[in-house]
């Protein structure tokens, strides 16, 4: 009767303790169970309790059927790993079956000269109004999948300031095997997703909660392993067989990450590992994107979207891994002010946006004698230029732009030596009267205005610009290119 028993094993992911089920002839089923390929000792106690529920000796089972087990095991692993496979398509195979003259228009691209200004242009056709150095260094990021150390960001502004879809009309630039979207990321998401699912991804998710509780600092502890080690494990009691036995689960990556949020203020231990990106909310942006819009309903000529998709998706295809050698790396690391230890994080992100601005230029980039990319130049000024800002306000040396722009207009509101609130700024503040408190914390923080009084009860806490209010920009923090690429 033996013969006649059907085991069926769920894949192992990796683990040796699998659940395993017994059926009869007739598809019935007999005994389920959990079981360990490696011991011996879990074998037998399987096929004795299959020998109690069926009549027949567990000794004879053992022998008859531990075969057709591990044959089971093996087909049960070779549907996982074609599974991973689907899931995780050849990006090599996807570009052959694109069309030869979105192929050719990809190539063309990644072989011009100008090629990240047609990146930038290619940004503004799908209707992004402005933004050019946020749109630009997004699509840096996501890039960035392929390195070994990608990057994060997290983009602030507003609400309404047009952060979602600067960032969903820039990911949609990168074909859909490279991209995870999520609207919303829960604390455990990213550990049970399939083996292999993370590995290289940009990940673009949602907006941020606007909770900054303990609760919410430890949903994003998983991300933060993620984005530091390029992995995920943890570890986590099992009730089987009445007993409590621990296993391993564990998610490979790395990922470039991005997501946007209102707050003005993100934990610390999420704010450093990421680049702190500003929306425009300047009057003379949204100027520009009701342009757009009524150009849009006025039914002006548009261009082909689709086109301008396939052809950074056939673009990004063709791109090849490759380590990335940056020859002036330690001079920028002589020139970068080391008085904070947010360098120590800051540093690594700045190398990252070269190596990826040299990944996305291979073409007009030179391959050294051991087959190493080498960046370039040029690739340290685009990253200087994109991330002069992020930077400087990482390691203290100055506000958001946003900031900065309310920090002016308090200034025409306020002298300096007169105490006002928060509800009368925001009484004052036209455009963006959610950010105001978020705003006034940053230029406490940088000393540009002082708390005068706390809140009490219902009377709001009292403001007053410092003198240093006057002269709030800071000196650059990365060192110019001619300082570090001579």
């Amino acid at each position: 009767m033996s013969p006649q028993i059907l085991i069926e094993c769920a894949p192992t992911n990796g683990q040796p303790q699998r659940l395993v089920v017994a059926r009869g002839p007739d598809g019935a089923e007999l005994h389920r169970g959990n079981f360990n390929s490696n011991s011996a000792i879990s074998r037998k106690r399987f096929f004795v309790e299959l020998g109690q529920r069926t009549g027949l000796d567990p000794v004879e089972l053992l022998k008859a059927l531990e075969r057709s087990l591990i044959e089971a095991a093996d087909r049960a692993d070779q549907a996982a790993d074609q599974a991973a496979r689907e899931a995780s398509p050849d990006p090599a195979e996807l570009l052959a079956k694109m069309p030869e003259s979105v192929r050719t228009e990809g190539r063309a691209m990644l072989e011009s000269p100008d090629l990240f200004k047609r990146v930038v242009e290619d940004i503004g056709a799908l209707g992004v109004a402005g933004e050019k150095e946020l749109a630009a260094t997004i699509y840096l990021v996501g890039t960035s999948r392929r390195l070994p150390q990608p990057l994060a960001s997290i983009v602030q502004g507003p609400t309404s300031s047009g952060k979602s879809y600067v960032i969903n009309k820039v990911a949609g630039l990168f074909p859909p095997e490279g991209v995870i979207l999520a609207t919303q990321l829960t604390p455990q998401a990213l550990f049970y997703l399939p083996p292999g699912a993370l590995v290289h991804r940009f990940v673009v998710v949602g907006e941020r909660k606007r909770a900054q509780d303990d609760e919410t600092a430890d949903a994003t502890r998983a991300l933060r392993e993620m984005l530091s080690e390029g992995r995920l494990s943890k570890m986590l009691p099992i009730k089987r067989d009445g007993s409590l036995e621990t296993v391993r689960i564990e998610q490979d990556g790395p990922i470039a990450y991005i997501e946007s949020t209102t707050l003005g203020r993100i934990f610390n231990e999420d704010a450093n590992r990421c680049i702190l990106l500003t929306t425009d909310e300047r009057p003379e942006q949204t100027r520009r994107i009701l342009a757009t819009l009524a150009g849009v309903y006025a039914g002006a000529a548009g261009v082909d979207m689709q086109r301008i998709i396939d052809r950074h998706h056939a673009a990004q295809r063709m791109l090849q891994s490759y380590s990335i050698v940056v020859p002036y790396a330690a001079r920028l690391a002589e020139a970068i002010d080391a008085h904070r230890c947010e360098a120590r994080r800051a540093f690594p992100q700045v190398i990252s946006l070269i190596q990826a601005s040299a990944l996305l230029h291979q073409r007009q980039r030179q391959v050294d004698g051991d087959g190493r990319l080498v960046a370039s130049r040029d690739d340290y000024q685009l990253a200087r230029y994109l991330l002069a800002v992020p930077i400087a306000r990482q390691l203290g040396g100055r506000v958001s732009d946003g900031a900065l722009r309310f920090l002016e207009r308090l200034r025409g509101w306020f002298a300096v030596e007169q105490d006002f609130t928060a509800p009368e700024a925001k009484k004052r503040e036209k455009p963006s009267k959610s950010s105001v408190y978020g705003w006034l914390a940053e230029l406490h923080d940088a000393g540009l205005v002082e708390k005068v009084e706390g809140q009490r009860g219902r009377s709001p806490a009292t403001w007053r610009l410092t003198i240093d209010s006057t002269n709030p920009e800071a000196a650059a923090v990365l060192p110019p290119v001619e300082k570090v690429c001579e």
